[in-house]
């Protein structure tokens, strides 16, 4: 069982790093879209909705590939890599507001993951 769990532990962080860049991009194009957003007189208050979005998705297109608990540790991690990061960037600031986007982003994303295939699986095994 132990082994199970370490075997677990290591390949959800070895997916972590594998797609850190992906997450990058991601929060890069949240910059982008911050900065178009200041441009556009946007309410700040909508970045950490855009936020979590950004995390759903990865969820999503990740989940069938990785499987579930892979996916939400290793996107877990990234949300929180990604606020610490921040710190060492001038002008940035870490958010405890965008972590929480992004965690609920994942929650809600593999929720929703977890219900369709619920749903499916006992349309074609015909339960009711």
């Amino acid at each position: 069982m132990f082994t199970e769990v370490a075997r677990t532990l290591l390949k959800s962080f070895l997916i972590s790093a594998a797609i850190y860049p992906l997450v990058l991009l991601g929060v890069w194009g949240l910059i982008w879209l911050g900065a178009l957003a200041t441009d556009l007189h946007m309410p700040s208050d909508t970045l950490p909705l855009v936020y979590g979005l950004v995390f759903a998705v990865l969820t999503v297109a990740l989940i069938d590939i990785l499987g579930v608990a892979s996916v939400v540790l290793a996107l877990v991690a990234s949300a929180n890599l990604i606020e610490y990061a921040q710190l060492l960037v001038p002008g940035r600031t870490a958010s405890a507001v965008d972590f929480i986007a992004g965690l609920a982003g994942i929650t809600v994303a593999a929720t929703l993951v977890w219900a369709a295939r619920t749903l499916v699986g006992r349309h074609i095994t015909g339960e009711a």
